[in-house]
């Protein structure tokens, strides 16, 4: 009977296209905040993290804030050429790597580990078979932006990398064919 019960649970989480690692995230809040001049006064770049994880709901707020679906069309919270939508967010937490399904709000296991020097570690991909690479940097750049300004209303640390080592992240992240990472960003509070 016990077998059956499992069985059925994992029936039902199969269907929903979630797997038993994956995470709901809870809704985001896009409402209030910290005024936008504030939080462009307040922008830092933090290098040293405390070993504090983030909560789901400030996991989940700084998702969407920073490429979160904003509009009943799909769109997102920041700007892509041509509306093509090539970049995918991944992020290395405690619990492993996962991939942020911004539709959905949920986060997709890709892999049991983790890699990076802060709670939260952002890992940037893009298909440059959706997008040319040149504009491909320019998109990055404004999530980057909109994780910094959300990081300044939270008054926690990020820093954005272009340097890192790609072989630490790839293995994680199950990508595909086009996809290639260009950017980390590490978030956490501050130390």
């Amino acid at each position: 009977m016990k077998m059956k019960k499992m069985s059925f649970l994992a029936a039902i989480v199969a269907a929903g296209g979630l797997s038993a690692a994956d995470i709901e995230l809870p809704k985001p809040e896009t409402q209030g905040g910290m005024p936008l001049q504030e939080a462009l006064q307040s922008r830092r770049t933090g290098r040293s993290f405390s070993d504090r994880a983030l909560p789901r709901e400030v996991l989940s707020n700084l998702l969407w804030s920073a490429i979160g679906v904003n509009r009943d069309d799909g769109r997102r919270t920041a700007p892509t050429a041509l509306n093509r939508q090539e970049i995918t967010l991944y992020v290395c937490i405690p619990e492993g790597t996962f991939r942020y399904d911004a539709a959905a709000n949920k986060l997709v296991q890709t892999s049991e580990k983790r890699a990076g020097d802060a709670p939260l570690m952002v890992i940037f991909t893009a298909d440059t078979a959706r997008q040319p690479e040149r504009f491909c940097h320019v998109d990055c750049g404004f999530v980057g932006q909109n994780i910094y300004l959300f990081c300044a209303s939270q008054k926690l640390a990020t820093v954005f990398r272009a340097s890192f080592k790609a072989e630490d992240y790839r293995p994680l992240l199950n990508l595909g064919e086009n996809e290639q990472i260009l950017y980390v960003q590490a978030v956490g509070y501050p130390k």
